[in-house]
C-alpha cells in the first residue's frame, strides 16, 4: 500500500528559523549577513521578526549559502556520496519517502537499495520510526525549526519479498537544507543490542530527544 506523498510548500518553510538558526551558526550579525544578501539590516530584522517574507532570489541564496556551508560538492554528488557510506545514513524528504539509503543502511537490513529507496517510511517501516518521523514533522524539521534529535528505537523492516526484520537502532536526525530549496532529514545511526537500546534510553528519559533550531 502506497503512502501519501504531500509536496512541501516552499511557503511552510519557517523562515525566521532558518535565518536565524543560519545567522546564529555562522556567528553573523544581522549586517553582516544583510552584506552577504545585498539588502539592508532592517530587512533582515524583518524576516526573522515575521514582519515580511524573502523573495524568492533570497529564498534561493540562503539555501545556496546553507548547502555551500556544508558541502562543497553539487546535490547529486553528495547523494551518491551518502548512497556508498558505509554507515547506516538515510535522507527523507517532507513526505516521508527515501530519498537516499547508504550500503550500510541496506545491509543493516539486508537489503538492496531497491528495498528502500522511493518508499515511504510509513510503508517500509512499523515500530518507532514512524512515531520519530510524526513527532519531527510536528516539531518543524521541515520547516527549520529543527536543529538536532536524538533517538533510540525499535524498527521493523517491511522488506518488499514480504518479510519483516527488527533492529534496534541509535539515531542522530538533522535537518539538511538542500537548493531547491528544501529540507530534508538526514538521518544517522547504527544497530545497538537491547542493552545498549535500554541504557540509552535510559540517558534520554525516554525514546527521543528534538532540539529546537531557537
Amino acid at each position: 500500500m502506497s503512502a501519501p506523498s504531500p509536496t512541501l510548500d516552499v511557503q511552510a518553510i519557517h523562515w525566521p528559523s532558518v535565518i536565524r538558526h543560519y545567522r546564529l551558526s555562522k556567528g553573523l550579525k544581522q549586517a553582516a549577513l544583510a552584506h552577504d544578501l545585498g539588502v539592508t539590516q532592517t530587512m533582515v530584522s524583518r524576516w526573522e521578526s515575521s514582519a515580511a517574507l524573502p523573495s524568492d532570489r533570497i529564498q534561493a541564496r540562503l539555501f545556496d549559502l546553507y548547502w555551500a556551508s556544508q558541502a562543497s560538492v553539487s546535490r547529486d554528488v553528495w547523494l551518491d556520496r551518502i548512497g556508498r557510506h558505509p554507515a547506516v545514513v538515510g535522507v527523507i524528504n517532507a513526505a516521508g519517502r527515501i530519498v537516499r539509503a547508504s550500503r550500510g543502511f541496506c545491509r543493516a537490513l539486508d537489503c538492496d537499495r531497491h528495498g528502500l529507496e522511493g518508499r515511504y517510511v510509513h510503508e517500509a517501516f512499523e515500530g518507532d520510526w514512524l512515531d520519530l518521523y510524526d513527532d519531527l514533522c510536528s516539531s518543524g524539521l521541515f520547516e527549520g525549526r529543527v536543529s538536532s534529535a536524538e533517538s533510540i528505537d525499535t524498527v521493523t523492516f517491511h522488506a518488499p519479498d514480504g518479510t519483516r526484520r527488527t533492529r534496534y537502532v541509535h539515531g542522530l536526525h538533522r535537518p539538511s537544507f538542500l537548493p531547491g530549496p528544501e529540507i530534508v532529514w538526514l538521518m544517522s545511526g547504527a544497530e545497538v543490542s537491547v542493552r545498549v537500546r535500554d541504557d540509552v534510553r535510559m540517558r534520554l528519559g525516554g525514546n527521543r530527544i528534538i532540539r529546537k533550531a531557537i
